[in-house]
């Protein structure tokens, strides 16, 4: 429970950081990528490779949308809603890790803190895309 607690405080940083930085559109997307590489940086470092390819494989929909989200020049309200949905299904992954790997390397703590904070940024981003556009949040 507290983990999920640090978590959802987490992403509520990660906001206000990317809030404060201005970079509202392209850190969420650019951090998509970093989703699948923890999980497989634990496995590769437990000395685990097969399953860290396993879980770069099973987060290759992070990884790509993360990199064409990010490259993508489209209006921030729709990249939003697919950054946002994406961050949403990362943490239902979270949520499922257990079951679905025997990752020696992740910290039993880890997947209840993960899903903190993906709930929290994809829920703020599902409701940034549901708002009438402001001229700050929109790509250059």
């Amino acid at each position: 429970m507290i983990e999920t607690i640090i978590g959802v405080l987490a992403g509520l940083a990660t906001i206000a950081l990317a809030r404060k930085i201005r970079g509202e559109h392209w850190v969420y997307a650019l951090s998509l990528i970093s989703l699948p590489t923890i999980y497989a940086g634990f496995a590769w470092y437990a000395g685990e490779t097969r399953i860290g390819w396993q879980e770069m494989f099973f987060g290759l929909p992070f990884l790509i949308g993360g990199v064409v989200l990010t490259l993508a020049r489209q209006q921030f309200r729709w990249a939003a809603a697919i950054v946002g949905a994406l961050w949403l299904a990362h943490g239902g992954y979270d949520l499922l890790h257990p079951q679905l790997f025997i990752n020696p390397g992740v910290p039993a703590w880890y997947p209840a803190f993960c899903a903190g904070v993906d709930i929290v940024v994809g829920l703020y981003l599902l409701s940034l895309a549901a708002t009438p556009a402001r001229r700050d949040l929109q790509t250059a």
